[in-house]
């Protein structure tokens, strides 16, 4: 069987989806457009067809688009209920290099660890996970931002069981 890995992109980028082996090799990528509410499900039929199924499904639980994170959440969970699928999530940061992400304005979640705690003073505390912690910063000018991407080997030390969407951004 198969493994999939859901990564939501940036804003109006193509979700990535990443087909794996069983020993989590990378076997190729599918860019599914917007709306992703479109087009998720018959991608997924199409996986089916192609690859007999799938077993375990990975995903991205945020932060990013508060719309891609819901929906690909229920789908994940529909899939867990129906078809007896394991379920696996993880943060943004792994996929586009720890860069920061869009939140809205010129907000952006940042990740603080060990190596830029100094660089983040402050930015506002979102969100504990279980290695670091998740911030929203302002940044002056438009900061670098890296593209998502999908790993050559499924690192599955990363994901968790913890499957609940990171919807972080603080209330208006």
């Amino acid at each position: 069987m198969h493994k999939i890995l859901i990564v939501p992109n940036i804003a109006n980028e193509p979700t990535l989806v990443g087909v794996y082996d069983r020993n989590n090799q990378f076997l190729e990528q599918h860019l599914i457009e917007y709306p992703l509410s479109d087009r998720l499900v018959p991608k997924f039929v199409e996986f089916e067809k192609s690859y007999g199924g799938f077993e375990d499904l990975y995903f991205v639980r945020g932060p990013g688009s508060f719309m891609a994170l819901k929906l690909i959440y229920l789908f994940a969970k529909t899939l867990e209920i129906a078809r007896g699928v394991k379920l696996y999530a993880t943060h943004a940061f792994h996929f586009n290099h720890y860069a920061p992400i869009k939140a809205y304005g010129n907000c952006y979640f940042v990740i603080k660890t060990s190596q830029n705690a100094q660089d983040l003073e402050g930015s506002q505390s979102l969100k504990d996970t279980q290695e670091s912690q998740i911030l929203l910063q302002k940044f002056p000018q438009t900061p670098p931002i890296t593209p998502f991407f999908l790993p050559k080997v499924l690192n599955e030390s990363l994901f968790d069981k913890n499957l609940k969407p990171l919807y972080i951004l603080p209330p208006a």
